[in-house]
């Protein structure tokens, strides 16, 4: 399967929480390539792609954190408005159901970052619709 690893944190909403976990990745030479922070009245989900995915989620787990690595659709469009609206309409079009999304750019391209109901679905969609799938680049 196409995919790569995103590391999900739980984060109590309290002031340093956030600066504590970047700053345990600068101090480790990890370097953060998207984020992305939900938040509800009680806790904040961080979600990151970083250089080294599996070095990240053992470091913060180890400082005490709530750290889940799990699997997510990066897809690769033209950095415009257009190509984003054709690749989630192609997603959606053809059954996909998506929890969450999130982009950042890289090499002159837009990144989808897209955690979808079903793995398998989303990725026979994205490949049948000829998009461009991402499989890790650490």
């Amino acid at each position: 399967m196409k995919t790569i690893k995103q590391i999900s944190i739980f984060l109590e909403n309290q002031r340093g929480k956030l600066s504590d976990i970047l700053t345990a990745l600068k101090d480790q030479n990890i370097e953060i390539q998207a984020a992305s922070v939900a938040d509800t009245t009680e806790y904040g989900i961080l979600r990151l792609i970083t250089s080294d995915q599996v070095k990240a989620a053992r470091l913060l787990s180890a400082k005490g954190n709530l750290v889940n690595l799990n699997e997510v659709l990066a897809i690769q469009v033209e950095p415009d408005t257009a190509a984003f609206a054709d690749a989630v309409d192609a997603l959606t079009n053809g059954g996909v159901s998506i929890s969450y999304l999130y982009t950042f750019h890289k090499d002159g391209k837009l990144v989808l970052i897209i955690r979808p109901a079903s793995l398998e679905i989303a990725e026979r969609v994205a490949k049948e619709k000829g998009l461009t799938l991402i499989q890790g680049w650490e």
